[in-house]
Parts: structure tokens; sequence; C-alpha cells
């Protein structure tokens, strides 16, 4: 009886790797496709579904090296709305992509405060947005990287924040200065959208309208988790500090919470985002 012949190992080997190779060429192709699609200079918001394979795509190889292979081509200073546009997008895969996408994005810190200062000194109202967008994500990115403790969708338990904020109250200080300077990027760039469009209920109809206003949904996510933190913060600085010490840190959260809470109350009146997002309510300022 004639046995059946095994496949030598070298011939196993190569088409694993012939397999490997297939699979990542594909791969590459469904991510550049993804990015082209979600990353142009047309005034349409980001698609979900694009936004989405990216996303997965950082899950799949841990990390966002090839988002960043592709996205380097991208021509970013021809473009204030695809920059604005690949702000948006970079947000969304430091949000939701895997937890090593933080360190990739950091490598190409420069990149984004030089495309932030590009566009801050031309007068155009998308740039003006891409220049406050590129500080905002600066901001996200030296927070994150510094307390490696907290995610950058900020998703974290009170233990956590506890155990980053540490028994030294000057570290305390410190960290509540550093997350009324992350509220305070994510403001401005929440005020100025709102201020370019004007708050109009019709406006948020209509994609070049949504086109601006998609990126605050990530805006109002991170905000409500710093808006939690201040507040842990402060009570955690009041039980050790004289209150005459902490004037200045009461101050800066009430104006944080007046703008923050007028944010909310416009966002929630507009149509746009009434079947996207769940906008929070803020106490009232006699609770406070």
């Amino acid at each position: 009886m004639n046995s059946i012949r095994q496949v030598p190992t070298r011939v196993k080997t190569r088409r694993v790797e012939t397999n490997l190779g297939a699979e990542r060429e594909q791969f590459d192709k469904q991510q550049l496709s993804s990015i082209s699609k979600a990353i142009n200079s047309t005034e349409t918001p980001v698609k979900e579904k694009h936004a989405r394979r990216i996303i997965l795509g950082t899950h799949r190889e841990k990390g966002a090296f090839t988002f960043w292979s592709y996205a380097l081509g991208l021509p970013l200073a021809s473009s204030s709305i695809l920059s604005w546009k690949f702000c948006h997008v970079l947000h969304k895969v430091l949000r939701d992509g895997h937890h090593n996408s933080l360190q990739d994005c950091m490598r190409h810190h420069s990149s984004l405060i030089e495309i932030g200062s590009l566009w801050g000194n031309l007068h155009d109202k998308y740039g003006q947005l891409v220049a406050l967008y590129s500080k905002l994500l600066c901001t996200k990115l030296e927070f994150h990287v510094k307390h490696s403790e907290i995610r950058p969708n900020l998703e974290v338990s009170d233990e956590v924040l506890e155990r980053t904020a540490g028994s030294d109250i000057n570290n305390v200080f410190q960290l509540t200065i550093e997350v009324f300077d992350y509220m305070d990027a994510e403001l401005r760039l929440a005020e100025t959208v709102l201020r370019q469009l004007n708050t109009s209920i019709a406006i948020s109809t209509l994609t070049a309208g949504q086109c601006r206003l998609s990126p605050l949904i990530q805006v109002v996510q991170d905000c409500s988790h710093l808006y939690h933190f201040t507040v842990k913060l402060l009570f955690k600085l009041h039980a050790c500090l004289p209150a005459d010490t902490l004037q200045g840190h009461r101050d800066r959260f009430h104006d944080q919470f007046h703008s923050l809470k007028t944010f909310f109350n416009k966002a929630r009146d507009m149509l746009y985002f009434k079947r996207l997002i769940q906008i929070p309510k803020l106490p009232d300022v006699r609770q406070l």
C-alpha cells in the first residue's frame, strides 16, 4: 500500500509565507481604501464605516503603523478640509484604536504641530479649526503619554484616577492643572465650531455643517470624563489644602463649567446630535 508523501517543510513554509503575504497585501489595500474614503477634501462628515475599518486595522496589527504610513502621504498642506478630517480620524484612532496607537501617534507629534501652525497662520475658517484641533490632539497625546494608566478614551475607574493622582498633594495639584488645560483645548475647539455655524438648527442637517460638527461627538465624550476628573480632583485638593490656596482652581473650574454647560446645551438642541449621542446634563449652578 502506497503511503501518502509528506509535503517537505520548506514547501509548507513557502506556502505559509505566500498566504501571509497575500493577506498583508489585502489588509494594506483595505486600509488605504478606507483612509482615502475617510480623509479627503470633500466637505462632508467622515463616514463611520470607513473610520471603523481604520480602527479595526489598528487592533489587527496592534498599533497605528499602517495608518501613519498612509497618512504621512496625504496632502495635508493643500486642503484645510482634508486636514480637518485627518484630525477627526486621528482623534477616533486615539480614543478607540489599539492601545499601542498612542505611542505610534506620539512619534508624529511634531507633524501635528507643523500642520496646526501652517493652517493657523492662514485666513481660512477650516484652517482656524485645524489649528485648534491639532493643539487639542497634541495636548491629548502629551497627557496620556505622561499618565499612561489613563487611556485616551478617558474611560477609567475612580481607583485608577486616585492611583494616578497619588498621595503627594503637589502631584494632585499639578494633575488638576493638566486636566484643566486638556478641557480648555476641548472647549476652545467646540466653541469655535459652534460660533462659525452660529448654532443654526438648520445647518446641522446639511453635510457642510455636519463636516464641522461630527468631531464634536468625540469632544462631548472627552469632556464628560474630564469634568468628572476635575470634580474628583478638586474634592481631593480641598480635603488637604486651605480654601484660599485653591481660589484660582475654583475660578478656573467655574469658568470651564459655564462654558461646558453652554456647549452641551447648544449641542443638545441641534438635530444632528439627537440621533448620534446623548449629551450629558450638568447640575444647576446653585448646586455647585
